[in-house]
């Protein structure tokens, strides 16, 4: 499942499933777009690469400050959060959500979809992202 119409559908069963998104990518760790929902009004270029450099430099200072191994990265805006996860080594996910949105369910969400991606990927998961409940834990039978 690693071609790119199956990373669409990924992305489109997160958009789907996570109330209030705007937009996602995902997004190479050196800042090239891999698939992405964004309004037509944003640049995914340029959305990626400064995706990517803001993760590279939250990592380095959670290093740095002794706060250990990166997890999520949140930018609070009037409008909305930009929530930063990566989903693999080597590749992010960039979630966009209306200030609407609960802050925790959309966390929650985004380590999810994070696992899911790494899941399509063929890659190992991050540590510490949540597992996805199986299809009974989901509809609570």
């Amino acid at each position: 499942m690693a071609g790119g119409s199956s990373l669409k559908e990924l992305l489109m069963s997160i958009k789907e499933g996570v109330p209030g998104v705007r937009a996602l990518a995902i997004v190479s760790y050196d800042g090239f777009v891999m698939e992405s929902f964004m309004p037509s009004s944003v640049d995914e270029d340029l959305m990626a690469a400064m995706g990517s450099s803001v993760l590279s430099i939250a990592e380095r200072m959670g290093m740095d400050l002794g706060l250990g191994r990166f997890e999520l990265g949140i930018i609070c805006g009037e409008d909305g959060y930009l929530l930063l996860t990566k989903a693999t080594r080597d590749v992010i996910l960039l979630l966009l959500v209306g200030r609407e949105v609960k802050l925790g369910i959309a966390l929650y969400s985004a380590k999810r979809a994070a696992n899911k991606i790494a899941e399509a990927l063929g890659a190992a998961p991050v540590e510490g992202a949540p597992e996805a409940p199986s299809r009974s834990e989901a509809i609570g039978t």
